[in-house]
C-alpha cells in the first residue's frame, strides 16, 4: 500500500508539480547492495535513461532505459553499495530537456573506542547549493542495530554529516549502522549498511603471584598475589599443572588470596592464576609457584629423624634460606636451624624422651615473603626400659682403698651391660665402668678409687640402657663415709663422717672400735641417723695395741626395693698413742690378790710382746707373747720358793722402737 501510495504521489507530483522535467528524489541503498533510485515522472515523456558514473573510465555509463512513463524508480544492482568503498553518482536524463543527478549516501566509521564510533557519510545532494528536491532543510536520521538483537533503532539526527556514537561495551557482538535522509514526498535516501564487530578483546593485566604456603594450623595450601592493575577485573582464575588447568574461580578484582581446599600439602602444587574481566578476557598466566613439600625417615630404636623437603620453585623469585622449626610433644614451634637456598636435607637428633616431633620448613623468598611447607609430625614410643635399679650398698675395705658395691636391678631386659658412673662431688660424674649384663638380678663391683677413701668420699650411680639404647634409667646415688678423728684431746678420740647418701631412711651409725684384740673390732656404741659425730673417752683404756682403729657402720631402715635391708661401712681412722708399761715389783701367788705377775702394758705394737722370768741361775722359768697371760709363781707344776726373780720384758712401741726392759720382783708366800 506504501509504494502504492508512493507511485500515486508520485505521479501527482510529476502532472502539476514537475511537467515535463525529471528530477532524483531519493538514492536508495537496498540491504542486498543494490541501489534504487526514485525520480519524478511526466506521462508525456516516453523514457528515462538512467547512467552511473564510472571512476575508471571517468565517463557516465548507462545502466539501464525506462520506457514506462508510469515507473518512478529505477534499481542498480549492478554494484553492491554494502560493500562498496565508494559514493556512487547517478543521472535521470528524459533524453533531450532535462537531466537529474543524485549520488549515493556513503557511509564510513572509524573506531574512537570499542564502544565508540565517528560515523561519517556523504551527502546526496549534487551540490551544497543544489540539494535533492524535497529534501530541503531535513536532517539525516542514524540507525544502529546490534546484532544480538536484530531490531533497528534510530539513535539520532542531525544537519551535518557526521555523527559520534557511544553506547555500553559489549563483550562480543556485531552493530550495524546506516543513514537516511527523508523527502518530503514520501522516499528516503538511505545509504550503504556499515557493519563493525564489536567486542572486549583487550586482555586484563595479569597479577603478581607471591607465594604458596601452607598454614600450619590447618594445613591448607593458600595462594597470595598482588591484584590485577586493570580496572575492569572481575576476578581470578586458579590452574594447576601444566598445561595450566582451571581448578577454582575467585570473584572480585580486589581479592589477592586464596586457599586450596582440594590440594594435597603433601604433594607439589604448580598453581598459576590469571585475571578476567567482565568479558571473561583472561590475561596472561601467572609463573607458577611450587610449594615446598618435607618428608622424613626414621628408624625404629633410633634418635635420628632425616628431614627432606622440595625446592621452592618460583621463577623469578628465588629462595634466600630455608629454616627448620621443630615441635616438641605438641608445644610451640620454635626454630632449630638455619639453611642456605641449595640444602634440601637434615638430620635431626631426637631427645629420646620426647615422644612426638612436629616440623615444617619456612623459605625467605627474594620478594621479601616467606612460605611454610606441610607439618610432618613422629611420634616414637618410650623404649621398654627396666622396672627397677638400685645400689644397696657402699663397703670400705679396711686398707680404705676399694669399695664393694652391690646391686639390685631389673634383669629381664636384657641390655647391652651397666654403666657406672662416679663423682668426687656429687655433680660431676665420669663413666668408669660397664658392667656386663648376666641375667641376675644382682651382682657386686669393687671400685678402687684414685685417692684413698680415708681421704675423699665418693658418689656413685648406675644407669641402665633401654631396648634401644637410647634412655638411661638411673639407679639411686648411694655414697661412701669417710671417717676422720680429732686426736687433739690425748683423753678423747673425737669421730666425725660424712652422712650416708642412698636409702630412703636410716635406722642409725654403729660405731666400732679395734684395739688389737678382734680382728674387726667390736660395736663401742651407735648413734642415730640425725647425728654424725662421737666422742670416744680412752683416759681408763689397757690395749695390748699401740693403734686404736675406729669405723662405722650405717644401717638402713624402711623398705628397700628388694625387700632386703643392708648396711654401708665407713672408712678407717686410726690412732697410734705413746706406749705405756709398768711392770710391779712384787706379788703373792698363794693370794687371792695380786697372784699373777705380769706387766701391764699399753699402746705397744701388736705382735713384738714377749715376757720371761729367770731365777738367779738364769734358768727361764716362764715365758709368753701374750700379753695378757702373767707368771703365777710356778715352774713346772711346782711352786717356786720365796726370793727375788728377774724379768725381761720386750715389744717395739708407738714410735717404733724396740724396747728391752729387764727388772727384779719379789715372789711373797
Amino acid at each position: 500500500m506504501k509504494r502504492i501510495l508512493l507511485i500515486v504521489l508520485l505521479l501527482t507530483c510529476s502532472s502539476f508539480l514537475f511537467g515535463q522535467e525529471p528530477d532524483i528524489l531519493c538514492t536508495q541503498v537496498n540491504e542486498d547492495g543494490s541501489t534504487t533510485i526514485h525520480y519524478t515522472t511526466s506521462p508525456s515523456i516516453v523514457e528515462y535513461t538512467i547512467d552511473s558514473y564510472s571512476s575508471i573510465s571517468n565517463s557516465w555509463v548507462r545502466i539501464g532505459v525506462v520506457t514506462n512513463a508510469s515507473q518512478s524508480s529505477f534499481t542498480d544492482n549492478s554494484i553492491d553499495n554494502n560493500a562498496n568503498n565508494n559514493q556512487i553518482k547517478y543521472r535521470v536524463s528524459n533524453g533531450s530537456t532535462k537531466t537529474s543527478y543524485g549520488n549515493t549516501i556513503f557511509l564510513s566509521i572509524t573506531n574512537l573506542t570499542t564502544s565508540s564510533f565517528k560515523l561519517n557519510w556523504t551527502s546526496p545532494h549534487p551540490s551544497s547549493s543544489q540539494p535533492l528536491y524535497g529534501t530541503e532543510g531535513q536532517s539525516y536520521t542514524i540507525f544502529r542495530k546490534f546484532a544480538s538483537e536484530g531490531q533497528w533503532q534510530q539513535i539520532g539526527t542531525t544537519l551535518d554529516t557526521s555523527y559520534t556514537d557511544s553506547f555500553l561495551l559489549r563483550c562480543s557482538d556485531t552493530v550495524s549502522y546506516r543513514v537516511e535522509l527523508p523527502n518530503i514526498y514520501g522516499c528516503s535516501s538511505v545509504s550503504n549498511v556499515k557493519k563493525i564487530i564489536i567486542g572486549d578483546h583487550e586482555i586484563p593485566i595479569e597479577p603478581v603471584l607471591l607465594s604458596s604456603s601452607v598454614d600450619v594450623l590447618s594445613q591448607t595450601l593458600n595462594l597470595q598475589w598482588t591484584p590485577s592493575t586493570s580496572l575492569d577485573t572481575w576476578g581470578y582464575i586458579i590452574c594447576m599443572g601444566n598445561p595450566c588447568i582451571a581448578i577454582d574461580t575467585i570473584w572480585g578484582s580486589e581479592q589477592s588470596t586464596y586457599s586450596c581446599l582440594t590440594c594435597s600439602v603433601e604433594q607439589i602444587n604448580s598453581l598459576a592464576i590469571m585475571a578476567f574481566d567482565s568479558c571473561y578476557n583472561t590475561s596472561l598466566r601467572t609463573n607458577p609457584h611450587n610449594n615446598i613439600v618435607l618428608s622424613y625417615s626414621r628408624e625404629a630404636c633410633s634418635s635420628k629423624i632425616n628431614l627432606s623437603w622440595s625446592k621452592y620453585l618460583a621463577d623469578p623469585v628465588n629462595v634466600i634460606l630455608y629454616e627448620i622449626y621443630v615441635s616438641l610433644n605438641n608445644g610451640d614451634f620454635n626454630l632449630y636451624q638455619t639453611y642456605n637456598q641449595d640444602t634440601v636435607s637434615s638430620v635431626f637428633i631426637a631427645n629420646p624422651t620426647v615422644v612426638n616431633y612436629c616440623f615444617y620448613i619456612r623459605a625467605t623468598l627474594s620478594n621479601g615473603h616467606q612460605v611454610n611447607s606441610n607439618k610432618i609430625c613422629t611420634s616414637q614410643p618410650l623404649p621398654q626400659q627396666v622396672a627397677f635399679v638400685y645400689i644397696r650398698n657402699s663397703v670400705v675395705d679396711m686398707e680404705n682403698e676399694k669399695v664393694d658395691l652391690e646391686f639390685y636391678v631389673d634383669a629381664s631386659l636384657p641390655v647391652r651391660g651397666y654403666d657406672l658412673y662416679r663423682s668426687p662431688n656429687n655433680i660431676d660424674f665420669t663413666l668408669i665402668k660397664t658392667l656386663a649384663y648376666t641375667g641376675s638380678n644382682t651382682f657386686s663391683y669393687t671400685d678402687k678409687p684414685p685417692i684413698t677413701l680415708n681421704k675423699s668420699n665418693y658418689f656413685y650411680k648406675l644407669h641402665v640402657p633401654d631396648e634401644c639404647d637410647l634412655l638411661f634409667t638411673p639407679s639411686n646415688i648411694v655414697s661412701t663415709i669417710k671417717l676422720s678423728i680429732d686426736v687433739s684431746n690425748p683423753d678423747i678420740n673425737i669421730l666425725t663422717w660424712n652422712p650416708f647418701i642412698g636409702w630412703d631412711a636410716i635406722e642409725g651409725y654403729d660405731i666400732y672400735r679395734i684395739d688389737g684384740t678382734t680382728p674387726l673390732g667390736f660395736p663401742l656404741d651407735n648413734v642415730q641417723s640425725s647425728s654424725n659425730r662421737y666422742e670416744d673417752n680412752i683416759s681408763s683404756m689397757v690395749s695390748t695395741s699401740d693403734k686404736i682403729t675406729y669405723y662405722i657402720i650405717a644401717k638402713e631402715s624402711g623398705a628397700a626395693p628388694d625387700g632386703a635391708l643392708t648396711e654401708s661401712r665407713s672408712s678407717t681412722a686410726s690412732v697410734i698413742k705413746e706406749s705405756l708399761v709398768f711392770v710391779p715389783n712384787s706379788f703373792t701367788p698363794m693370794e687371792n690378790v695380786n697372784d699373777v705377775f705380769k706387766p701391764f702394758c699399753s699402746f705397744i705394737r701388736l705382735g713384738t710382746y714377749r715376757f720371761r722370768v729367770f731365777n738367779r741361775n738364769g734358768e727361764i722359768l716362764f715365758d709368753t707373747k701374750d700379753p695378757d697371760e702373767g707368771w703365777d709363781g710356778t715352774f713346772k707344776g711346782k711352786n717356786c720358793p720365796t726370793t727375788t726373780y728377774v724379768y725381761k720384758v720386750e715389744f717395739i712401741n708407738s714410735q717404733g722402737e724396740k724396747i728391752n726392759k729387764a727388772g727384779t720382783v719379789n715372789l711373797i708366800n
